[in-house]
């Protein structure tokens, strides 16, 4: 099992590429920070990835697109009880989501 530290640097990764590949889907709240990407320009696999707080634990999954628009769905079905805004939409909120990794290390 990977420590915090290893956990956050790949996911920190995963994040840049999640943020530089579209379309894909970034949140974070106090519990976690999720991504869901293309893993490359076919869009035929994608990228699930999740971060848990304060454990660090990471679990990162490839799964079809099919998969992933069903697992979008669930997740903004969830997004709700958190009560904030959790999705990711500026640069400025990656960045302030990025630096929470740095709590892990």
């Amino acid at each position: 099992m990977a420590d915090k530290a290893a956990n956050a640097k790949d996911f920190g990764a995963m994040l840049a590429l999640a943020w530089e590949n579209s379309p894909s889907f970034i949140c974070s709240n106090d519990d976690y920070i999720y991504c869901l990407f293309p893993a490359d320009d076919t869009k035929v696999k994608w990228v699930e990835a999740s971060l848990t707080f304060p454990d660090g634990s990471l679990d990162k999954k490839e799964i079809d697109a099919v998969k992933a628009i069903a697992l979008l769905v669930e997740e903004l079905k969830v997004l709700p009880t958190y009560g904030v805004i959790t999705i990711v939409t500026t640069k400025a909120q990656l960045d302030e989501v990025a630096s929470r990794l740095a709590k892990l290390t």
